[in-house]
């Protein structure tokens, strides 16, 4: 059997609070369908179908990865539509403090190939998504979106997570495989 998967970093209380409240702020706009709370994260690989004989490997190798990794210090920087023309996203832009996210995402990347796994080969883009636009949205709520405005303080991200997507009519649910913190 396998399993749809992915990475992903984990957005401490304080982020996750200020997203939640974005969603609340945006959920009656149509033509959007927006992320579930509980879904909210900053995607590291995707990593697609996965035999599940096989995930006990993969939690090794990310166990090995996070033992050496410290949290990461990351901040918010506003709500932005993706791609500029006929945006299909609605997502909150991260930046970070240094570059450890990206060089330890590298190293974690080398180590997944060299284990036989393939994952997506997109780039690293730091954003969490909030929702996926269906229709055009009015000028209006695009301005209203990109003018919200988000806590900008540096916060420590020191949580990765495991899951498994599953994907239904009503939208993915994700299933936590592994769990590691960072310290």
């Amino acid at each position: 059997m396998n399993y749809r998967t992915f990475i992903a970093l984990e957005p401490p209380k304080t982020v996750f609070l200020n997203l939640k409240e974005k969603l609340n702020t945006f959920k009656s706009t149509q033509g959007v369908n927006w992320v579930k709370e509980q879904n909210l994260h900053l995607t590291l690989l995707f990593l697609g179908d996965v035999d599940s004989t096989r995930i006990n490997e993969l939690s090794g190798i990310l166990e090995q990865a996070t033992e050496i990794a410290a949290p990461f210090n990351l901040s918010l920087q506003g709500l932005e539509l993706f791609p500029y023309k006929e945006p299909r996203l609605v997502w909150a832009t991260l930046l970070e403090q240094d570059d450890s996210l990206f060089q330890w995402h590298k190293s974690l990347l080398k180590e997944i190939r060299k284990a036989g796994f393939e994952p997506d080969i997109k780039p690293l883009k730091l954003h969490i998504t909030l929702g996926r636009i269906k229709t055009k949205l009015p000028v209006s709520k695009e301005r209203e979106i990109l003018e919200s405005k988000v806590d900008k303080d540096f916060f420590s991200y020191d949580t990765i997570t495991l899951y498994r997507s599953i994907l239904k009519p009503e939208g993915p649910v994700y299933q936590i495989l592994d769990q590691y913190n960072l310290s």
